[in-house]
């Protein structure tokens, strides 16, 4: 068991059943949702609306999510006393979601406005209400980032349950709304007003129980911007904004390069292969990350090293066990549960299920080998170490296809690089927790 107090193991409860609950709600949403559309609006409108939502995630790539770093750095200073601090990191970070926010939406306006979107996809809308569509389902998004100011007002001080359970609803409901909204106008343009109407609602609340949860923030005091502080915040913010990047580069990036030079049976089999054995063991191990990531934060702050160093060493000895539990699973009953979920419809290659499972293994490794770095904001050679990474490997991999060789060497290549990047997080991890003992 983990040395905590009553207090802390309280919090730490509360927070891990939202982070299941969460996680239940999203696969249940998941399960469900994308079936009931295309029930509803059918095959071809579901696909549009892939389409449509995919173009302001897309942009996010120029973004930079400042209130990662801040909620960090305000849970640091929080744990120190220092209300000042605090107050003085949350107002510039308003500022710089603000700017961020509207950098991306001027983007997107120019987008909207000049270029004409004469797709074979989009053949059956008028310019007009392609316009307003896309204005609804943009404006949703970036309402969300600067939803993430309320966030980051009710979470720094270590309370994940509020937000989650929020989050989940405002979740359910934005797709009920949707379903809805398809139910009596079957129509894309009132599914796009259901989806920013949802949106509104959704910062209306969260703002009232930041409102409610907040202890002593003030909500942008111009007395406390700081040229220096923005500065150090986008500073901080440069190593989750390479993750983030990085991220997009194994996955998204990818699979266009398999799209490039393999067919779409090779495209389904990766991408479902991933869905499962991929990304689930990465949501279900990132409960217990996001669970105890605060607490790390505080151990650190008040100074209590040999806690902090016994909570890691358990922290990473829980990660070897859930690793081990599910290379075994996967290793024994992988095959056979992934040919039930699809009915046989892929020939599956033990091969490649072997390379996909032990890479996100070490990736889980490795990622939770660096939780104390990104507890206290400091991981930035981590970050760029693992995007060189990545970009080697699609270069590497483009080189090699580009040649006619297999693509099972995408996935022998993405297996080394996480064990080099474990290699190299268990180094600077190692020098972040003896630095102090």
């Amino acid at each position: 068991m983990l040395n905590f107090s009553k207090i802390q193991n309280t919090r730490i409860y509360k927070n891990f059943i939202s982070q299941v609950s969460l996680n239940a709600s999203l696969t249940f949403i998941q399960i469900f949702f994308p079936p009931l559309m295309i029930m509803i609006y059918g095959l071809e409108n579901f696909g549009i609306w892939i389409f449509l939502t995919a173009i302001p995630s897309a942009l996010t790539i120029m973004n930079f999510n400042i209130n990662f770093a801040a909620k960090t750095e305000m849970s640091i200073h929080h744990n120190k006393k220092n209300i000042r601090k605090v107050n003085k990191i949350f107002n510039n970070s308003i500022i710089l979601t603000f700017i961020f926010v509207t950098f991306l939406a001027l983007i997107t306006a120019i987008i909207i406005n000049f270029y004409d979107f004469d797709l074979n996809i989009l053949k059956n809308f008028y310019p007009k209400e392609l316009n307003i569509i896309l204005f609804c389902i943009c404006l949703s998004f970036y309402l969300n980032l600067i939803n993430d100011i309320f966030k980051t007002g009710i979470t720094f001080w270590g309370r994940l349950d509020v937000d989650t359970y929020l989050e989940m609803f405002f979740d359910f409901f934005t797709k009920l709304l949707i379903i809805v909204s398809g139910l009596v106008f079957n129509d894309l343009f009132y599914a796009a007003i259901a989806l920013l109407t949802a949106s509104v609602l959704k910062v209306i609340v969260f703002y009232f129980f930041y409102l409610n949860y907040n202890k002593y923030l003030t909500l942008l005091s111009f007395k406390l911007i700081s040229k220096k502080q923005i500065t150090k915040l986008f500073k901080l913010s440069i190593p989750y904004y390479l993750e983030s990047v990085a991220g997009v580069i194994k996955n998204s990036f990818q699979i266009i390069l398999l799209g490039i030079f393999f067919n779409s049976q090779v495209l389904g089999l990766v991408s479902t292969l991933k869905t499962l054995f991929y990304f689930l063991p990465i949501r279900c191990w990132g409960i217990a990350t996001k669970t105890l990531f605060y607490e790390f934060t505080k151990l650190y702050s008040e100074k209590k090293f040999i806690l902090l160093k016994k909570t890691y060493i358990k922290f990473l000895k829980f990660g070897l066990i859930f690793i081990s539990v599910f290379l075994l699973t996967s290793i024994l009953l992988g095959e056979y549960v992934y040919n039930l979920w699809l009915n046989n419809s892929y020939t599956l290659s033990y091969f490649i299920l072997l390379l996909i499972i032990f890479d996100v293994s070490f990736y889980i490794l490795g990622g939770s080998m660096t939780i104390v770095n990104k507890s206290i904001n400091r991981f930035m050679k981590i970050s760029i170490f693992q995007i060189t990474i990545n970009l080697i490997i699609i270069i590497v991999s483009y080189l090699f296809f580009y040649y006619q060789h297999s693509y099972y060497l995408l996935f022998l290549f993405n297996l080394t690089g996480s064990i080099l990047i474990m290699f190299y997080n268990a180094y600077n991890a190692t020098k972040i927790i003896h630095k102090k003992l």
